[in-house]
């Protein structure tokens, strides 16, 4: 299950932090180090903060865009110090492990990480289902990157040694990946252009969209039924 946590870490400022991120995630079991447009990688200064997790950097993967590094999860928590602009449902690190744990099971998952100066942007937190933010002094509540990979890194390991010992009473349901929820709102933002209700600039309603789809948290088969309704719209559209 831990092979399927995929930790990522979007436009890391120093390659240090990706060092200690890497030994951080080693030490709880995982494995699986995205890096979206680092600014210095691969690096001295990583290998030598790594210690003995220079395999999780060797075996990095390095995307162009979060859109890639998110496109086969089917749950993506972003990591944010405070709420921002594109508001998500909040989870503390004990839900958060439990979510991640529990579709990983299944499918890939995905926790991300923001630069060190300015976090995530806006644009950023819209590939995530759910935010976590880590209990911190309200006063000075900046956490190091790495510290932030190493204390949710060990919730999961937590509660992954947790699960092991529970029987589940249902099957999990199947989860659509960040790419098929990507498609919906794609096609939905099509045909709502072209049945006139989306007019140009109208950036907020899609927003709306994104949020109460993200609410709904549809599955699989729900979000099938959503693209056969929207082709059947389009079919129908004079």
């Amino acid at each position: 299950m831990l092979k399927n946590v995929r930790i990522i870490l979007v436009r890391t400022f120093h390659p240090g932090n990706i060092g200690s991120a890497a030994r951080s995630m080693k030490t709880m079991g995982l494995s699986d180090l995205c890096l979206v447009n680092p600014r210095d990688f691969p690096a001295q200064e990583a290998e030598k903060m790594a210690a003995g997790a220079t395999d999780l950097l060797a075996s990095a993967t390095i995307k162009d865009s979060l859109t890639e590094a998110v496109a086969d999860c089917t749950v993506v928590i972003a990591s944010t110090a405070r709420p921002r602009g594109y508001d998500l449902p909040e989870l503390d690190p004990e839900a958060a492990a439990e979510m991640l744990t529990s579709a990983a099971q299944q499918s890939p998952v995905a926790l991300i990480f923001g630069p060190e100066r300015m976090g995530l942007h806006n644009d950023d937190i819209r590939h995530a289902k759910y935010r976590v933010t880590i209990p911190a002094n309200p006063e000075y509540s900046s956490l190091n990157m790495a510290a932030a990979v190493q204390t949710l890194s060990y919730e999961i390991y937590k509660r992954h040694h947790t699960e092991q010992s529970i029987t589940p009473e249902t099957p999990a349901k199947s989860l659509p990946t960040s790419a098929e929820v990507e498609m919906l709102f794609e096609h939905t933002e099509q045909v709502l252009r072209k049945i006139q209700f989306l007019r140009p600039h109208q950036g907020e309603t899609m927003q709306r969209i994104r949020h109460l789809v993200t609410r709904a948290e549809p599955d699989a088969l729900e979000l099938n039924i959503l693209r056969g309704i929207l082709t059947a719209m389009e079919k129908n559209i004079k």
